[in-house]
């Protein structure tokens, strides 16, 4: 029967073929980012067609964001004479379909209609560590390849699409609606929910619902058309409607509202699925879950191949692969046969299915999320239904709306003590990092012999199965000594892990990246699966080397990075600033073990030695320059130098006492493996000298791109390249990774 079954869903064979060609292809030919080259930066006057437009917060202040398509770029000479109109444009940005406007003059346009607008041209942001949010392919698959700044709207076409205008118009008076009845925070989430707008959600509600994993209510989902299309369906039956009209209204209303909404790939899916069960009936046809998804997973991927890519796509079909397949077999699986047994398959299905794209976006998964759906998803539904109830009371009579609020708020309440809880209790966050392709595929492999055979086998067989998937899919592995420079822009911030479990941070801050702990090195972290860092060294308080790791410890009770043990110099007390009071003050408040280190001592993790070389006990200096800690590493045969920003008289006393590290029995000094460049490659750092007595094999230098001081210089890299060491830049190549396994040492670079 279950051969037969099979047979009957052609569409879904046809659906897996498709989308197993396309992430093959995408994997083997990766799509390369659109660069704007020598476009970026430089002011444009373009014309676009208004595809979408919001207003977000920013620095307290509401912008006006546009969507633009069919982009057309303006001949500079001809601008006071070019028509908004006209097709002619001497000039394009080729293999831009879309910009993303930020404007601050000019009235707002209508939807559909032609705009001619004036700004800064700006590529998006491009993840040059592991574990970064990368904009600029986020933004690609969504076919924007481009941001206007500051931009000036000049003119404006007579014609607009009108249908779009006057879904645009009835969102905002519906949002408008849901601002007077809710409260603040409730209105954010309801228009969330209802209406698809996530710029104003708080920042903290947001995180809060991620961190327990039920971020997806707040999507337009199949939830939502379920409601709102099944129940204008069911409505108009009750009023004996014949299905040739009932069934195309109801599709008709259902799309009307994707298309308010903005149409996410969430929206999307849920609405193909909608329409054809409904048809199926019209037409005297069966509906089947998995057909349906099927088509709306191939008309997605027809249009946006890099939709494979995308967290929305890849969550939404997951789920309903979850529910269609793993979790009949589930529930037999479950003892008894209870409504809060079903509920339990469904929840477990679907968390199980979807953790490896939790872990590949997120690196961690909320335990508890299971059991709190379980509560959340039925009030859920009561939520949509009072928020079209509100919005039709108050639109009637506008104080009525503030009533029919009330069981909505009482519910947004609950939600919040729930996942205020739930984050509390042990374990509910676990940080496991992002699995290898090797793990996925193999995850992948157990779920369909599960799927496809589990009702043969007993019980214990069964989740046996499951477990053996969980661990493959959850357990890391770390083989050997392993040194990450993360690129935090103009700053330092190196992570060392070993085959221990040690986990290292050696300064982490920056001059050019704001709250670089919090988009740089906690996503890095993550990626990398740790939730504890053994020791965190500060090599001196200057803050490109050190407000990331501020960050880090001001934040720890909610970013889930525990940090053990806080090393700073043990330098005078006139050396020891505001900064560095302040940073051991914070320390202890948090219970963090707070450690001096000088000249002399040696910390040892398994076969892991950081032997301190600077500064000595108690020095003092004007320069925090001068008193950086320096830490010689040993590893087996692999040996590596981080040297702060260490300048001048430091370097010569390192000399010195390095010496005796490095010089063999025969009284020949010996290359160091890796050497930081100090101070990011200054010109008054790494001396001839004493590169003479480093030698280093690779020298790896963290800077800034373009940055103002220069660096690194050009003298400098003379340098290095004279005592024949391999140079590898942050600056360049992103994030580099130096690992030492078996004996050998690999160093690669992230952007390359």
């Amino acid at each position: 029967m279950e051969k037969e079954e099979n047979l009957r869903r052609p569409v879904c064979i046809i659906g897996l073929a498709f989308l197993v060609v396309i992430v093959i292809y995408l994997y083997c030919n990766p799509l390369p980012a659109v660069s704007l080259g020598e476009a970026d930066g430089n002011t444009f006057t373009l014309i676009g067609q208004v595809e979408k437009k919001e207003y977000r917060i920013s620095n307290e202040q509401k912008v006006l964001v546009i969507y633009l398509r069919e982009i057309q770029v303006v001949n500079p000479q001809k601008t006071n004479n070019q028509t908004i109109d006209s097709q002619a444009s001497d000039s394009q940005l080729s293999d831009v379909e879309g910009i993303i406007c930020y404007i601050t003059e000019g009235q707002e346009p209508k939807m559909g209609s032609f705009i001619r607008v004036h700004g800064k041209l700006r590529s998006f942001a491009e993840a040059t560590n592991p574990g970064e949010f990368n904009a600029r392919r986020y933004y690609q698959i969504l076919s924007y390849q481009a941001r206007l700044q500051n931009g000036i709207i000049l003119e404006e076409s007579e014609n607009y699409d009108r249908f779009k205008e006057g879904l645009y118009q009835i969102k905002e008076y519906l949002a408008g609606l849901i601002d007077v009845s809710y409260e603040e925070g409730d209105a954010s989430v309801m228009k969330a929910m209802l209406l698809g707008e996530k710029s104003g959600l708080d920042e903290d509600t947001k995180q809060l619902y991620q961190l327990n994993g039920v971020i997806h209510i707040l999507s337009i989902s199949g939830l939502h058309i379920s409601i709102i299309g099944m129940g204008f369906y069911k409505l108009l039956n009750k009023f004996r409607i014949p299905k040739f009209i009932s069934v195309p209204l109801s599709i008709c209303l259902i799309y009307c509202y994707g298309v308010m909404c903005g149409m996410s790939v969430s929206a999307f899916r849920a609405i193909v699925m909608f329409g054809l069960n409904v048809a199926s009936g019209l037409f005297g046809r069966t509906y089947d879950m998995l057909t349906a998804m099927a088509i709306a997973g191939i008309l997605l991927l027809a249009g946006q191949p890099l939709y494979v890519w995308h967290s929305g796509f890849l969550f939404s079909f997951g789920a309903i692969l979850a529910i269609g397949l793993l979790r009949p077999v589930m529930e037999e699986m479950l003892m008894g046969g209870t409504k809060f047994e079903k509920l339990m398959s469904t929840s477990l299905s679907i968390s199980i299915v979807t953790l490896p794209v939790y872990l590949c976006f997120y690196y961690e998964y909320p335990l508890y999320s299971v059991f709190l759906n379980l509560i959340i998803i039925p009030g859920t539904s009561l939520i949509v239904s009072d928020g079209l109830l509100t919005c039709a009371a108050a639109a009637c009579f506008l104080p009525l709306g503030k009533y029919t609020a009330l069981p909505a708020h009482i519910l947004f309440s609950f939600y919040e003590l729930c996942c205020k809880l739930t984050i509390r209790i042990p374990g509910s966050r676990n940080i496991i990092g992002a699995p290898d392709m090797w793990q996925i595929l193999i995850f992948i492999s157990i779920i369909c012999i599960v799927t496809f055979y589990g009702r043969k086998w007993s019980r214990l067989n069964f989740w046996q199965f499951i477990l053996l998937a969980l661990l493959c899919i959850t357990l890391r592995f770390q083989d050997g000594l392993q040194i990450t420079l993360i690129d935090v822009g103009q700053g330092d911030g190196i992570y060392i892990a070993d085959d221990k479990g040690g986990h290292f941070l050696i300064d982490g801050g920056s001059s050019s990246k704001s709250d670089v702990g919090t988009y740089q090195i906690l996503p890095f972290l993550k990626e990398e699966g740790v939730d504890t860092l053994t020791a965190v060294f500060i090599t001196h308080m200057d803050s490109d080397h050190y407000n990331g790791i501020s960050t880090l410890i001001e934040d720890m009770d909610k970013n889930g990075v525990m940090i053990e043990n806080l090393i700073m110099p043990d330098i005078g007390e006139q050396s020891r600033s505001s900064e560095y009071h302040e940073m051991e003050s914070m320390a202890m408040e948090k219970g963090i073990t707070v450690q001096y280190i000088h000249a002399g001592d040696v910390l040892r993790h398994g076969k892991l030695k950081f032997t301190c070389l600077h500064p000595a006990a108690g020095e003092n200096s004007g320069d925090t320059n001068a008193s950086s800690t320096v830490l010689y590493l040993e590893y087996d045969a692999f040996t590596a130098l981080f040297t702060g920003d260490l300048e001048g008289e430091g370097e010569k006393a390192v000399e010195e006492r390095l010496k005796k590290y490095i010089t063999d029995s025969s009284g020949d000094g010996k290359r160091i493996t890796v050497l930081k460049v100090a101070h990011h490659g200054s010109r008054n750092s790494t001396a001839e000298a004493f590169l003479d007595v480093v030698s280093p094999q690779v020298a790896v230098i963290s800077a800034g791109r373009d940055n103002r001081y220069g660096h690194p210089h050009e003298e400098l890299l003379i340098r290095l390249e004279d005592c024949e060491s391999r140079i590898f830049r942050t600056d360049i190549g992103g994030a580099v990774t130096i690992t030492y396994r078996n004996g050998r040492v690999y160093v690669e670079c992230f952007c390359n």
